[in-house]
């Protein structure tokens, strides 16, 4: 939700960003980047999954007046701080399940969260504004994105580890703006609506097959912040 609401206040903040560089470069036009290579600081924050955080390096490249490709690799790291509150809830849940079931309650129970994996992002960019030039203005685009991560939860005290493998395909529609200031600085802030095809499978210390997770909403709502270098 913080995340979100960051992403929806830089969408304002980029207007005044522009209005500021604009004067530094009205003066002296050069030619229109057409390249720009990106990163998500809020990926750092929180990843597109649960209990990760995304280290993400991003390309976009123009291929006409008004369109431009964009790709991107994340690696999905640790969140530690979800994860101790993810830890603090699986036990409070384990706790709880016993108390209920008739056995002595447990006050707390060690459990560790640890994930790895990564992502890839493929998008198709087209700039509504004709008043911009290179990469610049609100723009639309058709979005695919693919994550795969690896969760490996452990229970010190009752010596159990589940590993959960979670494979999600996201397809949207972004809507955002992005403004390129002081010649070089780009930034954008998006948004978007899309479809979510997400699957985990549980499996035990040794590799073998438990069960199949539930699957949650299909619905997807995207939101972010990048900056970038535009040459």
């Amino acid at each position: 939700m913080i995340t979100k609401t960051v992403c929806c206040a830089a969408v304002f903040c980029l207007a005044a960003l522009g209005a500021v560089g604009q004067g530094a470069t009205s003066s002296a036009p050069t030619e229109a980047p057409k390249n720009i290579i990106k990163i998500a600081p809020l990926a750092f924050v929180h990843g597109q999954l649960p209990f990760t955080v995304e280290s993400r390096l991003g390309y976009e490249r123009a291929i006409g007046e008004r369109g431009s490709l964009m790709g991107s690799y994340s690696y999905l790291g640790t969140n530690y701080p979800f994860s101790f509150l993810g830890s603090v809830a699986l036990s409070s849940a384990i706790s709880t399940a016993f108390t209920a079931a008739g056995h002595p309650a447990i006050v707390w129970t060690e459990t560790r969260i640890r994930t790895t994996g990564h992502r890839y992002q493929f998008q198709y960019r087209y700039y509504l504004s004709q008043q911009r030039r290179g990469l610049q203005g609100l723009y639309l685009a058709p979005h695919f994105s693919y994550a795969q991560a690896e969760y490996n939860i452990s229970l010190k005290d009752f010596d159990v580890t589940r590993i959960l493998k979670t494979t999600n395909r996201n397809y949207n529609l972004l809507f955002g703006y992005q403004r390129i200031v002081w010649r070089h600085l780009a930034a954008e802030a998006f948004t978007g609506l899309g479809y979510r095809d997400i699957q985990t499978k549980s499996y035990d210390e040794n590799g073998a097959f438990l069960e199949n997770m539930p699957n949650g909403s299909a619905l997807k709502i995207s939101s972010g912040f990048n900056l970038g270098w535009a040459f």
